[in-house]
């Protein structure tokens, strides 16, 4: 009887071992880990589909007249093309009753990895994505949020939007909003 409990136990032992490492797919690269890429970038910010921000000179070129509608905001005084204080860079300020907002380029300081690296410093770090693209919503309140979207691994689109009154209840979601400033724009990047 001893025998037989041994026999049994061993062979339980035997079939949970070869078990274990059957659960999962077929795959015998699923589960290890992705080597880091040659610049450094945690694969997870790292960008499959890379658009390039370098040869836009107008950020508020990159929503079409059909896209301000969509976004409540068609007249063109609702514009401004600035450059941005901190990189540089072209950027686009939208002023309407139900909110303002801004986009900014950032082309030449860093992408996704450079923001990540620097998570510390803002209130409300969370990462996201945003159609397909590495993103992060930063400084989240009830009614402001910005979101850095990395269209390559060392540039990023930004958007930063701040509620007013009235519009649409979608307008009413601030990082939401902000989210679908950002894919209406990815749309005209190259």
């Amino acid at each position: 009887m001893l025998r037989r409990a041994r026999i049994t136990a061993v062979s339980l032992l035997a079939l949970t071992s070869l078990s274990a490492c059957a659960v999962g797919s077929n795959n015998p690269e699923e589960g290890q880990s992705k080597p880091a890429p040659a610049n450094g970038t945690d694969p997870a910010l790292s960008v499959n589909n890379p658009k390039n921000l370098k040869g836009i000179t107008d950020a508020c070129q990159l929503l079409t007249p059909e896209q301000r509608t969509q976004l409540g905001v068609s007249d063109d005084k609702d514009f401004e093309s600035l450059i941005n204080d901190v990189y540089q860079e072209p950027s686009c300020e939208i002023f309407s009753d139900a909110y303002n907002a801004m986009i900014d380029i950032n082309a030449n300081n860093g992408g996704m990895a450079k923001l990540h690296a620097g998570k510390d410093k803002w209130d409300n770090f969370t990462p996201t994505e945003v159609a397909g693209y590495p993103a992060a919503q930063l400084d989240a309140q009830s009614i402001l949020c910005r979101v850095h979207v990395g269209v390559a691994d060392d540039q990023s689109l930004e958007v930063y939007y701040s509620k007013n009154a009235g519009g649409t209840p979608e307008m009413d979601d601030p990082c939401g909003f902000a989210e679908k400033i950002a894919v209406e724009a990815l749309k005209n990047v190259p």
